[in-house]
């Protein structure tokens, strides 16, 4: 597998499950996040009681795998796409 891509940093919205949601970002590190979210207060956008965290993230390139796919299934649902 290749090596990851530089870590990128989000600010991230949650809801009331703790879900997060992307909305700002990418930043190279932490503080570029946390600012947006001072930024965001700052500013008045949104509503208060907005829950927000940093999100760090590393993107690695996808390398498709057929290891541990159920292919029966695959085959099941290409014999239905071709009868229609």
């Amino acid at each position: 597998m290749p090596p990851p891509r530089s870590p990128q940093y989000w600010l991230a919205e949650l809801d009331q499950y703790d879900n997060p949601t992307l909305i700002d970002g990418s930043h190279s590190d932490a503080a570029g996040a946390h600012q947006a979210a001072y930024l965001i207060g700052a500013m008045g956008l949104g509503s208060s009681g907005r829950r927000f965290a940093v999100a760090r993230m590393e993107l690695f390139d996808c390398v498709p795998s057929a290891e541990g796919v159920n292919q029966d299934a695959i085959r099941q649902i290409n014999r239905a796409r071709r009868s229609r």
